[in-house]
């Protein structure tokens, strides 16, 4: 097989355009800080234009591309917000009806994913919505965003408020200040039910791409003697990203580098690391039959074919057909298949970290036909 070139990103962030607290080039520092090759900027309802290229300093350089965050401001309740990326113009104006933002997405030539598609359920003590995707009547989407690092903190965060002994607002306060303070020790994996959407649309024959983000806002904190930003970007660029493989190096001419990163997000050659716990870069998934391919790509399975995964540390490996375990190896970073039917494939590594199993890694399929 070809050399691929990969590079790890994040696809979800904030500036002071929305409801960020920094700005592209304060951002881009903060990427480089973090070890980021590529950042896409998604300002709710806002497509930024004049801000992309490469922005670079001492220690490195990112390319900064720009997207967007939509959502209608006057649905209600408020929810399903939809992360837009490649449509080149603001996407705004559809946001009334999800179908038409889908439609008008892809005709751009852009590529369009659920955000934060499922939330735990509103609490009202603490103010915080389910902002999940409600509007489930839509179709041809690019794909989901299975794992979303401040979803997850913030569905942690309605959980614990509910398992307190009183529904007290300053108990409530407390525990939301001592998860922020905290909040590797409680964020272990994507939400259940969009993995499981994920399955039962792959299942029935979609090709539906999966991303992880930060959604950073960089929120300023403050609780009687304690000031602090909440989940400073650099902080949450070093969480939960997406991966990607290209089949060409990176030029530095923003025209073809921006083609390569945006069509290996929308065909999935990439997967969801969780690189807090450990780093993902190195991770391989590919497969042959009649012909060979990658993450992201359809192989033909014609009288027989071959799947094998490498992971960068020994963990648990699963890989998943129709929504059930096919394979598994505990405390290996190896696995391979034999498959004798066709459908998607996908992987699942899992890692302890400070004494519970996290999710570390959630590939996209390979489509056997």
């Amino acid at each position: 097989m070809a050399e691929l070139f990969e590079l790890t990103g994040n696809m979800h962030m904030h500036t002071p355009y929305s409801d960020g607290e920094i700005w592209h080039h304060e951002i881009a520092e903060a990427a480089i800080a973090a070890g980021l090759d590529f950042i896409i900027v998604t300002d709710h309802n806002v497509w930024v234009d004049g801000v992309e290229g490469y922005y670079e300093n001492g220690n490195g350089r990112v390319l900064l591309l720009v997207g967007e965050e939509v959502h209608h401001p006057r649905r209600q309740p408020q929810a399903s917000h939809f992360l837009v990326y490649g449509a080149e113009k603001e996407m705004y104006p559809y946001a009334a009806d999800a179908q038409q933002l889908i439609d008008e997405t892809k005709a751009a030539g852009g590529y369009g994913f659920l955000a934060h598609p499922f939330e735990q359920p509103p609490v009202p003590l603490i103010g915080l919505p389910n902002l999940g995707w409600h509007d489930w009547e839509v179709d041809g989407y690019t794909g989901l965003e299975i794992w979303n690092y401040m979803s997850s903190f913030v569905d942690e965060l309605k959980l614990a408020v509910r398992r307190l002994p009183v529904q007290n607002k300053l108990l409530a306060q407390l525990t939301a200040v001592y998860l922020a303070l905290h909040p590797e020790k409680y964020i272990t994996k994507p939400h259940v039910e969009t993995l499981a959407l994920w399955d039962q649309l792959l299942t029935a024959g979609k090709r539906i791409v999966a991303v992880g983000n930060s959604d950073a806002h960089g929120t300023p904190m403050s609780f009687g003697p304690i000031h602090r930003i909440i989940f400073p970007y650099e902080f949450l660029f070093r969480a939960v990203n997406t991966h990607l493989l290209l089949p060409e190096a990176l030029n530095g001419d923003l025209t073809h580098d921006k083609r390569l990163v945006l069509t290996a997000i929308g065909k999935g050659h990439s997967w969801v690391g969780y690189d807090m716990i450990h780093p993902t870069e190195g991770f391989r998934f590919t497969g042959q039959g009649t012909n060979k391919g990658s993450v992201g790509d359809a192989i033909q399975l014609d009288v027989g074919a071959t799947l094998q995964v490498k992971a960068p540390s020994k963990a648990h490996i699963k890989l998943i057909h129709r929504g059930e375990v096919v394979a598994e190896v505990a405390n290996e970073a190896y696995l391979t298949h034999i498959p004798v039917e066709e459908g998607a494939y996908r992987v699942e590594c899992t890692l302890a970290y400070q004494g519970k199993e996290r999710g570390w890694i959630y590939s996209n399929p390979i489509y056997l036909y």
